[in-house]
């Protein structure tokens, strides 16, 4: 049976190795350190972070340690994927760190062709795929698993939504995929300003970036309500600055 749970989705905080302490640190640690803060502040049930991480793979351990220390901050289950800016290649920074030494309550999705976990307590299913290589013939809605179990169908990606032409792009994201996909919500990462699509039954959204340094005009995530009763519902939060 599906039960009403929140969940805050994130993406592109494109850490880097601009590491500082106070009010000398960068916007994607003021960036992270808000989204953690948010999720805290709303007691949510999930934790969903759709890719981009950090800003490339040659980061180095001083941003490693700070993003354990953050993802360690969170009691409830963070769900994960990589982008196309920490994909999963042969130089990938995920052969050398681990997020899940922040805890037992990260799971990392990182299958080429996708994962699926599933949170029994919660009634909820999520199937995550990230990106190995970004390029014009990455399909990230290709081959979705159907929905075997009750409650609720999430999904995570990370790519290019169109809704006609650009097939110019990379990792691109149509509504027909959205729409086959069944899901009842779709977290995504890439687009660095929050916005909502429906196709179907299946409700999308890009979060935005929370990381002022990446051109962003605001810092947001996105707050997500699932009721049984109500369907979803997705708000814009928008974040203040602050310090890690």
């Amino acid at each position: 049976m599906k039960r009403k749970l929140k969940i805050l989705h994130t993406s592109d905080i494109h850490l880097d190795n601009n590491i500082g302490l106070g009010a000398d640190a960068s916007p994607g640690q003021k960036g992270f350190t808000a989204v953690i803060d948010e999720a805290i502040k709303h007691d949510v049930d999930i934790f969903l972070l759709a890719g981009d991480l950090f800003d490339h793979n040659r980061v180095k351990q001083p941003c490693l340690d700070f993003t354990t220390e953050q993802l360690a901050r969170l009691k409830c289950p963070v769900v994960m994927i990589t982008g196309n800016h920490d994909c999963m290649a042969d130089y990938s920074v995920y052969h050398r760190y681990d997020p899940r030494d922040a805890g037992v309550h990260v799971t990392f999705l990182q299958e080429e062709s996708g994962s699926v976990c599933r949170l029994e307590d919660y009634g909820v299913t999520i199937w995550g795929r990230g990106i190995v290589d970004h390029h014009p013939g990455h399909k990230p809605l290709e081959s979705v698993p159907r929905h075997e179990h009750e409650g609720w169908y999430l999904g995570m990606t990370h790519g290019y939504y169109v809704d006609r032409g650009a097939e110019m792009f990379s990792s691109l994201i149509t509504p027909s995929e959205i729409e086959r996909s069944q899901f009842d919500y779709l977290a995504l990462g890439h687009v660095h300003v929050f916005s909502i699509m429906q196709h179907g039954k299946t409700i999308a959204a890009y979060p935005g970036s929370p990381n002022l340094g990446q051109g962003a005009k605001e810092m947001s995530v996105a707050l997500v309500d699932l009721d049984p009763m109500q369907g979803v519902t997705v708000e814009k939060i928008s974040l203040l600055p602050g310090a890690a």
